[in-house]
C-alpha cells in the first residue's frame, strides 16, 4: 500500500470533526434563537445520542461483516445530509429531526474507526494509533469554532448567518466524502463470521454490552470507561450553558466566548495526543495514563464548578483536555487490544453505544441542574470521575506477548450464552506483579 491508510483515515476525521467543532460550541445560541431553556438543550442532545446508541453496535457489527470503508462512507455522507437539514431547521422540532437523522447516519463514524485502527497498528503502536483519533478531535476543535463563531456572523447568499456553520459543514462533509471515496483503503478482508453471532436489531445494543461487560477481559477497561463517560458529559453538555448562565452571556457574545474556549481545548487535545502518538502510552503504559487522566480530570471538574473567573475556567478547560487527551486512547487501546480481529467492530460499537447511553441519560439532568446552579453537575460529575480514578488503579497493562491474532484460543467464558458470545481473550492482557 502506497500511502499509509492512517494519514487517510485522520484526515477523513479530521474534516468529518472539523464541521462538528463548528456546530457544537453553538448548540446553546441555537436553543436561545428558538427560545428554548437549557433542559431543551438537553433533550437535543439525548435525542441524538439515543440514534447512535441504537446504530452504533449495528453498524459495528455491520463493519465486521462488510468492511470499514462502506460503513465509514455512510457517515460521511449522513453528515452531509444532517448539517443541512440543521442549518435550514425553521423551529425547534425540525431541529430534532435533523439531530435524531444525524444520529441514526454518523453513529457508525467513530466505532468503525477505532476498528479501522485495530485492523491496521500492532498491538503496542495501538494507543498510539487511537490518539489519531483524539488528534482529530484536537484540530478540529482548535479550528471549528473559531470559524464557526465567524460564519456564524455574517450571511453569503442571502443565508441568515445562523446557518451558515450548518451549511458550510454540510460542503465540508460532501468534501470529505469525495476524499474517501477516493483515497481511503479498506482494511478489514476476513469477512468470515464469527461462530454463533445472531442478526442484529435496534435492541440488540444493551445485549452486546451486557455481554461486553460480561468478558473478563473486556468488561474491567469497560466498567472504567463508563464511570468516565457518565462523568464527561457535564463538560460536553453542560459548560456552554454554563459559561453563559454564570457570566450572564447572550448571543454572539456568548458564541465568540464558548467558540474560543473550545480552541483552547482543541489545541490542547492536539498537543497531547501528539505525544501519545509519539510513544507516551509505551513509556508510562496505558493503565498507568488511565489512572492519570482520571485523577486530573477529577481535580479540574471541581475547579470549574467553583470558578468564576473565565482566564481561570480557559485554564481548567486545558487542563481537561490534557486529561481527557490521555484517558481516552488509553482506554479504548484498553479495550480493543481485548477483542479478536473479527470481533473489533462489535466491541468498538458496543463501547460507543456506552458512551451514547451516557449522553442520553446525563445531558437533560445536567442541564436541568445547570439552570438552578451552574456548579452542580461539575460537582456530580467530580464524584464519577473520582470513583472512575478508585477503579484505574486494578486495569492491567497491554503485554505483545500474546494478542487476538497470535495468542491460542482462549477458553470460553463460564456463563456465555449458546447463541451470542464474545472471545474471552484473557491470554491478551497480564497483572502486574
Amino acid at each position: 500500500m502506497k500511502r499509509s491508510p492512517l494519514i487517510v483515515l485522520f484526515l477523513t476525521l479530521f474534516i468529518d470533526l472539523f464541521g462538528f467543532g463548528m456546530i457544537l460550541p453553538l448548540l446553546p445560541v441555537y436553543i436561545q434563537h428558538y427560545q428554548g431553556a437549557p433542559w431543551v438543550g438537553g433533550l437535543l442532545l439525548a435525542a441524538f445520542s439515543t440514534m447512535q446508541f441504537l446504530f452504533a453496535p449495528i453498524w459495528g457489527r455491520a463493519s465486521d461483516r462488510i468492511g470499514r470503508r462502506p460503513l465509514i462512507l455512510l457517515s460521511l455522507i449522513g453528515s452531509a445530509v444532517s448539517y443541512f437539514c440543521f442549518g435550514a431547521a425553521p423551529n425547534l422540532a425540525l431541529l430534532f429531526v435533523a439531530r435524531v437523522a444525524s444520529g441514526i447516519l454518523t453513529a457508525a463514524s467513530l466505532p468503525t474507526a477505532q476498528a479501522y485502527i485495530a485492523d491496521v497498528t500492532p498491538p503496542e503502536k495501538r494507543a498510539g494509533g487511537m490518539a489519531l483519533i483524539g488528534a482529530a478531535f484536537g484540530l478540529g476543535f482548535a479550528f471549528g469554532p473559531w470559524l464557526g463563531g465567524v460564519l456564524g456572523q455574517h450571511s453569503v447568499f442571502g443565508i441568515p448567518p445562523l446557518a451558515m456553520p450548518a451549511y458550510f459543514a454540510a460542503l465540508l462533509a460532501l468534501f470529505n466524502f469525495s476524499l474517501a471515496f477516493f483515497l481511503l483503503p479498506e482494511s478489514h478482508h476476513d469477512r468470515s463470521p464469527s461462530e454463533g453471532r445472531a442478526q442484529e436489531g435496534p435492541l440488540q445494543a444493551l445485549r452486546n454490552i451486557g455481554l461486553a461487560l460480561r468478558n473478563p477481559a473486556i468488561g474491567f477497561p469497560l466498567t472504567v470507561f463508563t464511570f468516565t463517560t457518565f462523568a464527561f458529559t457535564a463538560v460536553e453538555s453542560s459548560f456552554s450553558w454554563m459559561v453563559l448562565l454564570r457570566f450572564h452571556l447572550y448571543g454572539q457574545a456568548g458564541a465568540a466566548v464558548t467558540s474560543g474556549i473550545f480552541g483552547i481545548v482543541g489545541v490542547t487535545i492536539l498537543l497531547t495526543q501528539l505525544a501519545v502518538m509519539a510513544g507516551l502510552a509505551r513509556l508510562a503504559g496505558e493503565h498507568r495514563l488511565a489512572m492519570f487522566g482520571t485523577l486530573l480530570l477529577t481535580a479540574c471538574l471541581i475547579g470549574i464548578g467553583l470558578a468564576h473567573d473565565l482566564t481561570l475556567i480557559r485554564i481548567l478547560s486545558a487542563f481537561i483536555a490534557i486529561g481527557n487527551g490521555v484517558l481516552n486512547p488509553s482506554l479504548s487501546a484498553l479495550i480493543t487490544q481485548s477483542a479478536g480481529p473479527k470481533d473489533r467492530g462489535a466491541i468498538s460499537g458496543a463501547q460507543q453505544g456506552l458512551a451514547s447511553l451516557a449522553r442520553i441519560i446525563a445531558p437533560p439532568i445536567n442541564n436541568a441542574l445547570v439552570a438552578s446552579h451552574t456548579g452542580v453537575p461539575f460537582f456530580l460529575s467530580a464524584c464519577l470521575m473520582g470513583s472512575a480514578f478508585f477503579l484505574s488503579v486494578r486495569l492491567r497493562p497491554i503485554t505483545s506477548a500474546a494478542t487476538p491474532e497470535t495468542a491460542s484460543p482462549p477458553a470460553p467464558p463460564v456463563e456465555a450464552p449458546t447463541d451470542r458470545s464474545w472471545p474471552a481473550g484473557t491470554g491478551e492482557v497480564e497483572r502486574e506483579s
